[in-house]
């Protein structure tokens, strides 16, 4: 590698290891850093941009997606909650691509199969690795690195998150009321949400046997 990613590498293993630092000494769990953080969020007028900029540095820090899409949900409802949820994913995941494709040398001589498929059938493959529920960050950062078509990555991660994604915003959703005297769900978006994840873990297990 040259200098410049050496640098680049150093600086996120830096930012890296100041965010698990910072966990640790709060005693607290990830989930429970993030959650603070959003709950945070919540009460600011800039709330829109500021969940952006943390799903934007979420593939950086290597934090999980899904808590991000079900605040989405919570705060802005079934649909805009989508709509923001499926823009922010998409930018979170063209970040990582763009960073592992920063790292991509000339000639990438890495082999396996799955990573084959992702040369010669790139949609298809994401999108399978979408739908399966592959590690996201893990696909995102591969494709970058191989190179493969940008906009063949970016579909393949809209058609093939939307149905993880809608079962977050959803569930985020149903809280129509919360505060620290309780909470108030919508059954509709609940049943919808858990109909969802049983569709999508079952095409999923159908894809992984095949």
């Amino acid at each position: 590698m040259k200098l410049r990613h050496w640098f680049v590498l150093a600086l996120w293993l830096v930012i890296l290891v100041a965010f698990w630092w910072y966990v640790r000494q709060s005693n607290q769990s990830v989930t429970e850093v993030l959650t603070g953080w959003l709950e945070s969020l919540s009460t600011s007028p800039y709330s829109f941009l500021l969940l952006l900029v943390v799903y934007l540095i979420r593939p950086i820090l290597l934090l999980p997606i899904t808590l991000l899409t079900v605040f989405a949900g919570f705060l802005y409802g079934a649909v805009w909650g989508t709509l923001y949820a499926l823009l922010a994913t998409l930018l979170s995941a063209s970040l990582a691509y763009f960073i592992g494709r920063y790292f991509s040398g000339d000639k990438v001589r890495l082999q396996s199969n799955w990573l084959n498929l992702l040369r010669e059938r790139s949609f298809e493959t994401v999108l399978t690795s979408r739908l399966i529920f592959l590690p996201g960050d893990l696909v995102n950062y591969a494709c970058g690195f191989l190179k493969i078509s940008f906009v063949a990555f970016l579909f393949a991660t809209a058609l093939g998150g939307l149905p993880g994604l809608l079962v977050g915003v959803l569930a985020g959703a149903s809280l129509e009321t919360f505060s620290a005297e309780g909470f108030k769900l919508n059954p509709w978006y609940i049943v919808t949400s858990l109909l969802l994840l049983a569709v999508s873990l079952g095409v999923s297990r159908l894809l992984r046997q095949k």
